[in-house]
């Protein structure tokens, strides 16, 4: 096989995952926590589950479809106050480019979580998971298909293939502190809440390449903040977050806030009036995009969909257009009062 002509053609497909450090991102990064930091599982809730749904780069090549489903909840827990014991599932696959090359993965995460004095929450978790990375070769071209003139893709490409697949362990963990102090009044909307986290990526550098490419994943790191901010005596909230990542040579900083109102309070005494709001939020992915972000919290069910309006070099060809996305979340039992920071 000539391994010049398939390497490249693997780094063309391979060119817009790695402008982003070819790992899967989302616009909306807190509904996929999960994939954001292995300490959410299990940390604010007693049962959550979400899915994602992420398409770009249609108006540039075959585009890109991510899609992820994952569950947590705590499976040990001291009350309320106490220490916990957290764990989530986290499926995910991931298709791009003309040889649809495509990434599966399943992750299973362990977390325990410590109340700290002052209403804070210290969590660290891990994760554990098996890749299975894929290419079909039978959309590529190659340039013994061209006569002289033209494509023809009835001549043989004078190429042989094989472990067009293969299999990965990967790991990684992450750290997560948390403070929340819930409003005084049914209507005094003077809550705040605050989360911070570290997560590290791939800490064993799985393999990436195919053949005798001996590519390894990059470590990532991510840093990020969440904020929560009730304005005095209104139905309105701030919500401000920052992302911070690195991998490799890659960086990137994701930033805006969301202003959230409120539809209805949740009841402070039963669990049969639950709250509900509408969020529009403003963000800006550095060096890449502009997003837009609606979102809908209705008793147990949320969810949302965001538009990455390109900025970048890139612009030139995709006419603004990069992605579109849209998350669900359901929570079937409501969460202790208080368990909830932001």
């Amino acid at each position: 096989m000539n391994s010049k002509i398939f390497q490249t053609a693997i780094g063309v497909l391979l060119i817009p995952a790695s402008i982003f450090g070819q790992d899967i991102l989302f616009s909306q990064p807190n509904e996929a926590p999960l994939s954001l930091n292995p300490a959410n599982a299990g940390v604010q809730y007693d049962l959550r589950a979400t899915a994602n749904y992420r398409l770009q780069w249609r108006s540039v090549t075959t585009p890109f479809r991510t899609i992820t489903a994952g569950v947590d909840g705590r499976v040990l827990s001291q009350g309320k106050t106490g220490s916990s014991l957290g764990a989530g599932l986290l499926i995910y696959t991931d298709v791009g480019g003309d040889g649809s090359l495509t990434t599966n993965q399943v992750n299973l995460c362990v977390s325990g979580k410590v109340t700290l004095a002052n209403k804070q929450i210290l969590s660290a978790g891990i994760y554990g998971g098996v890749v299975q990375r894929r290419i079909d070769t039978d959309n590529l071209t190659w340039g013994n298909q061209y006569n002289g003139l033209a494509y023809d893709e009835t001549r043989p490409s004078g190429e042989s293939f094989s472990g067009e697949h293969f299999l990965n362990g990967d790991f990684g963990t992450g750290v997560q502190w948390s403070y929340g102090q819930g409003q005084r009044t049914l209507s005094s909307n003077d809550q705040f809440g605050a989360q911070a986290g570290i997560s590290v990526f791939h800490v064993n550098s799985p393999r990436t390449g195919f053949y005798q490419v001996v590519d390894k994943r990059s470590l990532r790191y991510v840093f990020h903040f969440t904020g929560s901010y009730g304005i005095k005596n209104t139905n309105m909230q701030i919500s401000p977050l920052f992302l911070y990542e690195m991998q490799g040579p890659a960086r990137m900083i994701y930033a805006g806030t969301f202003i959230k109102y409120k539809l209805q309070e949740s009841s402070k005494y039963t669990n049969y009036l639950l709250a509900r709001a509408i969020s529009l939020g403003g963000f800006f992915r550095s060096r890449d995009a502009a997003v837009v972000v609606a979102q809908c919290e209705l008793d147990q069910i949320a969810f949302g969909v965001s538009y990455d309006v390109n900025v970048s070099s890139l612009a030139k060809v995709s006419t603004g257009r990069g992605g579109f996305e849209i998350y669900i979340r359901y929570i079937p039992i409501r969460p202790s009062a208080g368990n909830r920071l932001l």
